[in-house]
């Protein structure tokens, strides 16, 4: 077990590295883009489009989110591909290889809450000790969400080259099927139940509530994060079996 945690780790450590290599800034790209980014949305959103300072906040946090659901999975995708030349050559658990795909996304979403924690000093949040446990709950259960999603993915992906371009269009499609932009309210109650079967919207609306108005916070809160953190933990578990089912076939495919 020792062996494969520091496999794990040392996949980690080299594709962290790998992803800025021969680049003058190097790892400094990791604060520098969302920073820029987030800048930009915070001054159109401040001066040309005038909304209240919480809804800023919400915003940049649900682009967060959302870029951190996206890069998992695509990175999660094609881990298998990537790493071909190693899993033909050595044995070990193929699942590894994912889990650190995926681990890569959660790293860079931990830099991004560096940027977040930077305009919260300029459109200050409200967060309790016990608001901050919801929102790691949150994050902790769009992290195995983003691995189950992955783990399926990832074998198909090695039959189906096709899957990359269509998963592109349907994050694009999750992405608005979750309220990052717009509340939930402003939609007719039909759409809203549409949009509340995404576990993506209970996810973000929590974990927006316990980093932003960790005041509004109730025992509620954490019965509904309970109940999708067993939906996120349950399709981990299918995933990881249809995973080692098929993943013992994917070496004549690459």
């Amino acid at each position: 077990m020792s062996n494969y945690l520091e496999l794990l780790r040392e996949f980690i450590k080299t594709d962290f590295k790998l992803r800025y290599k021969n680049s003058y800034l190097g790892i400094i790209w990791i604060v520098l883009k969302p920073l820029a980014m987030f800048s930009v949305i915070y001054v159109v959103w401040s001066n040309i489009i005038k909304i209240d300072a919480d809804y800023k906040m919400m915003l940049l946090l649900g682009i967060m989110v959302m870029t951190f659901f996206n890069e998992g999975v695509m990175m999660g995708l094609g881990s298998l591909m990537s790493k071909a030349g190693i899993i033909l050559k050595i044995k070990f658990p193929r699942e590894i290889v994912v889990f650190s795909a995926v681990t890569i996304s959660l790293l860079d979403f931990i830099f991004n809450m560096v940027v977040f924690a930077i305009f919260s000093i300029f459109t200050p949040v409200t967060v309790t000790p016990i608001s901050f446990v919801l929102f790691l709950m949150a994050i902790f259960s769009l992290y195995i969400l983003i691995m189950g999603v992955s783990l399926f993915l990832s074998i198909l992906y090695i039959k189906l080259r096709d899957i990359h371009n269509l998963m592109q269009v349907v994050l694009q499609l999750f992405f608005w099927l979750t309220p990052v932009y717009y509340q939930l309210e402003m939609l007719p109650e039909n759409l809203q139940r549409i949009v509340m079967l995404n576990p993506l919207t209970t996810i973000l609306t929590l974990a927006r509530k316990g980093l932003i108005t960790g005041d509004q916070v109730v025992r509620a809160d954490f019965i509904d994060m309970t109940m999708i953190f067993l939906v996120c933990l349950s399709i981990l578990i299918v995933a990881i079996v249809f995973f080692r089912k098929r993943v013992i076939k994917i070496a004549e495919y690459f």
